[in-house]
């Protein structure tokens, strides 16, 4: 008679767990095509690009925008902006930072960076919670790529766009 007391109990505690959770909507935002520029001089090695993006939260989500709970970057593409004479170039670890969210690794593309072919980055798996990041209204994108020449002396650009996926409560 107590473990079918223990039982109901249980089940019911989870009932009500479950029932106070809260309704979390998904919905996808993504970024327009950013310009993601790495000025020059660059040398043989790891270098830095950035791209930051501006946004109303409220302009993306209506009266919704203050209820943002949870944030992670779904898909990541970019596309290296051709040149004359562009050095040979390969992978890129993407990341992402605002004011109160630390640097945190979202992206990693891992071949030869080909000119003008727009490219998939693989989106890591776990990722820090974004939410805080979109309340700032300013997110930053770095990306790390290898630059396989001694030097190169003008700026390497590309073109970005990130999707997320938001929970709205």
């Amino acid at each position: 008679m107590q473990k079918l007391v223990n039982c109901l109990s249980l089940c019911l505690l989870l009932v009500l767990i479950v029932s106070c959770g809260g309704n979390l909507n998904t919905i996808e935002v993504e970024t327009p095509e950013l310009d993601m520029v790495a000025e020059g001089p660059l040398f043989e090695g790891s270098n830095t690009a950035t791209a930051t993006w501006e946004f109303d939260l409220s302009s993306l989500l209506g009266d919704q925008g203050n209820k943002v709970s949870k944030a992670k970057v779904t898909a990541i593409e970019i596309r290296l902006v051709p040149e004359e004479d562009l050095p040979s170039l390969e992978k890129m670890v993407f990341e992402v930072t605002s004011q109160s969210t630390s640097m945190t690794r979202v992206g990693l593309y891992n071949s030869e960076l080909d000119s003008d072919e727009v490219m998939e980055l693989s989106v890591a798996g776990k990722q820090e919670n974004l939410a805080s990041a979109f309340q700032d209204g300013r997110m930053t994108f770095v990306g790390d790529f290898d630059l396989l020449e001694e030097e190169y002396w003008d700026n390497v650009a590309f073109k970005v766009k990130v999707k997320f996926e938001l929970g709205i409560k």
